[in-house]
């Protein structure tokens, strides 16, 4: 075949028919049926959430906890069938752990070790793994908000709430599902709020990116992945069609939060697309991949062990998220990675802000003394996009595959990141080395200073 042959065939195989009937093949059998699905999702919750707040509005306490706990029981049950019951046994063994504990200031670490305790063994023994993933998410603002009062119950910030206000807390069906993460300061506000303009425009925006990040997840992206491939560039595209669907529920639990009686403000921001898509930094990914889990991670993990050691903080931070996502091989084994990733980037950074005086750590600099201003920008783009192939390696395995449903086993795991030839890891491993250079280096030029 000649050149101009196989070019014409090209045009003619690629031309305006074909790409008019996979449109069309994409909108009637991908766009229309997610948009009808996620649509009905939205107004079972949307609904007890505008229900919630229209009884927050008549100023009867007890009768808005008691129907917040009641709707919150409903909104499980269309969600979660028969599954329900763990969700309502784990309420009320929370609260026996606060009755039981609440004065002897221990009421924070005895929540957390009851609750963990039935946690694993409904995921090992009782049950199946199907169910269990489809639950989860609830399960673990359910273990969130629990031990976030018996923590502030210990440090005198909250007197025992009653069962009422404990259970409208725990099951309002504003945030049971899909979240986010509220405190019970936070969740007693909400009670006498009402609606303003900023609201109603934070939810109607809020809504569209909610639909336009689960389109993108599940149609426009999907069609990009070659699953026979381990190229750099799939990697990337599953990674990022994860990191859609995992917007589109931030922003669901945002929408809810608002129609709840939750007002606008930066406190009840979930996500921060931007500055994971653009990372400065492994560390402000994971602020902004979720800021309430943030937080609860923050005030009551991170600053609770702080006094062991900024590494032991961390890293207990860090394996407490994991702990919390489950058992399962491929969670905690993302989420330590990005805790390494973090530290080697932060220790690697700092080293080399010293070297050669730039402002380029992790976090810029307060007042800063640094003299050379040339390499500042250069590096903390390359660290952008050294970022970007981080969280191509650690997405990937965040993929459609069935066994997805209930966590993939160790050896899937490992073999996806065996596909792109531990690339993730090596860069770690080369930037732990690195520092440990740049550190000796800044060192001696410390003693040669002092001399």
């Amino acid at each position: 075949m000649e050149p101009d042959d196989s070019t014409n065939y090209q045009d003619d195989y690629y031309g305006d028919e074909y790409y008019d009937d996979m449109f069309e093949s994409t909108l009637h059998y991908c766009i229309l049926p997610v948009i009808a699905q996620v649509t009905s999702v939205f107004l079972k919750l949307f609904g007890l959430a505008a229900i919630v707040s229209i009884l927050n509005q008549l100023k009867w306490k007890k009768l808005t906890l008691s129907l917040d706990t009641t709707l919150g029981i409903l909104c499980a049950f269309l969600f979660y069938q028969s599954s329900t019951l763990f969700i309502v046994i784990l309420v009320v063994l929370s609260y026996a752990v606060l009755v039981l504990f609440s004065s002897s200031g221990k009421c924070g670490p005895a929540m957390i070790l009851v609750n963990l305790a039935f946690v694993f063994i409904c995921e090992l023994l009782v049950v199946s793994p199907e169910l269990w993933h489809q639950i989860r998410g609830t399960i673990i603002l359910l273990l969130m908000k629990t031990t976030s009062v018996g923590f502030d119950i210990d440090a005198g910030v909250l007197v025992p709430p009653d069962i009422l206000l404990f259970s409208g807390y725990s099951l309002s069906p504003v945030s049971l599902v899909f979240g986010p993460f509220v405190t019970l300061p936070d969740y007693r506000r909400s009670k006498d709020s009402k609606f303003d303009k900023k609201t109603l425009i934070s939810i109607c925006s809020s809504l569209c990116l909610a639909y336009l990040t689960v389109l993108i997840s599940s149609c426009v992206l999907p069609s990009l992945i070659d699953t026979s491939s381990y190229t750099l560039v799939q990697a990337y595209v599953t990674a990022m069609s994860f990191r859609t669907s995992h917007y589109f529920v931030s922003y669901t639990s945002q929408v809810s939060a608002l129609i709840g009686g939750f007002q606008h403000s930066e406190k009840f921001y979930v996500v921060q697309p931007s500055k994971v898509e653009i990372p400065k930094s492994m560390a402000s990914v994971a602020v902004a991949w979720n800021l309430p889990m943030h937080y609860w991670l923050k005030t009551y993990v991170y600053k609770k062990t702080r006094s062991y050691g900024v590494f032991v903080a961390a890293f207990m931070t860090y394996a407490a998220s994991s702990v919390l996502h489950g058992l399962n091989f491929q969670l905690p084994a993302v989420l330590i990675s990005i805790f390494i990733s973090s530290y080697v980037e932060a220790v690697f950074r700092e080293e080399l802000s010293v070297l050669i005086s730039s402002c380029v750590g992790v976090e810029r600099c307060v007042k800063c003394n640094h003299t050379n201003k040339v390499f500042r920008t250069p590096v903390r783009a390359a660290f952008v996009v050294i970022n970007i192939l981080q969280l191509a390696y650690l997405g990937v395995m965040f993929d459609s595959d069935p066994s997805q449903t209930e966590g993939y086993s160790w050896m899937n795991t490992l073999s996806k990141w065996n596909n792109l030839y531990w690339y993730g890891h090596l860069l770690c491993g080369l930037g732990f080395f690195s520092s440990q250079l740049l550190r000796l280096v800044n060192r001696k030029e410390e003693h040669k200073k002092q001399r």
